[in-house]
């Protein structure tokens, strides 16, 4: 029977949570719950990101950094929360310069990208749903 790889998601979860801006709460996999949580929700894309004349290929993993967060409508709020994801975005560039990036079972991860700035998703009384697109390119 051949070995079960360690799931990508699960790569990047890990690598996620290595962020120093990413508070001790829960981080998700495809769900947010009713309370201030992160997720990483998995986006239906073609994993191939560029195919070679060889045919070997790049290969992508698409995904979106959500959550919940207080939302009171006030600027303040509002500022802090876009301030995260703005430092989300230069932690993940300032990693790929420095090669620190998931660690992948069976490849080799190349870089994490911000294809989409994180912002507010969806509004609510108390708690506002904010997301960021990314994704893993590997071979």
């Amino acid at each position: 029977m051949p070995e079960v790889k360690r799931p990508i998601i699960d790569s990047i979860r890990e690598y996620i949570a290595t962020c120093p801006y990413i508070d001790d709460r829960k981080i998700n996999i495809d769900y947010l719950g009713d309370r201030m949580e992160y997720s990483i929700d998995p986006i239906g894309a073609d994993p191939i990101y560029r195919r070679y004349t060889d045919g070997t290929c790049l290969k992508q993993f698409q995904f979106a950094l959500t959550s919940k967060e207080a939302y009171d409508g006030d600027a303040r709020t509002a500022i802090a929360k876009s301030g995260f994801y703005q430092s989300f975005e230069e932690w993940a560039e300032q990693n790929n310069l420095e090669d620190i990036l998931p660690e992948l079972d069976g490849h080799d991860a190349i870089k994490v990208e911000v294809l989409q700035s994180g912002y507010l998703f969806a509004p609510d009384v108390d708690l506002g749903r904010y997301q960021m697109i990314c994704r893993l390119i590997y071979k």
